[in-house]
């Protein structure tokens, strides 16, 4: 069961870390992409997990993955809501926004991920 929570710590200690990221650098457009891409996969695979048929718990996996994703969603919104609060009280300027699209890749990986996995099941 432990490995379960840390898999739940990690995911969103990763998303909360790249929503701030996004919202110190102000770049709203790869954060809402990013957004897009955990929502999309966990209605993805929740939409899977609810086709599967037969079969003792068909359609956990798809169903625990899409619990995944909207967690990682919020870690994803949590962060950037507590970047965006923390420059609102203390004012200061944009910082740099990363120099490559890496976490987006790392979403998007993660993402598909999840969605293969679900198809898999």
């Amino acid at each position: 069961m432990e490995i379960v929570w840390l898999i739940v710590a990690v995911a969103v200690a990763l998303t909360a870390s790249i929503g701030a990221i996004r919202a110190a650098a102000r770049s709203w457009a790869p954060l809402a992409l990013q957004l897009a891409l955990l929502l999309g996969s966990a209605g993805a695979c929740y939409l899977i997990g609810d086709a599967k048929t037969g079969g003792y718990l068909a359609g956990i996996i798809g169903a625990l993955l899409c619990l995944l994703m909207l967690i990682a969603a919020g870690g994803l919104a949590l962060g950037a809501a507590g970047r965006w609060l923390w420059d609102r009280l203390r004012p200061a300027t944009a910082g740099a926004s990363p120099a490559a699209a890496w976490d987006v890749w790392v979403i998007g990986g993660l993402a598909a991920l999840a969605v293969l996995l679900s198809a898999l099941e």
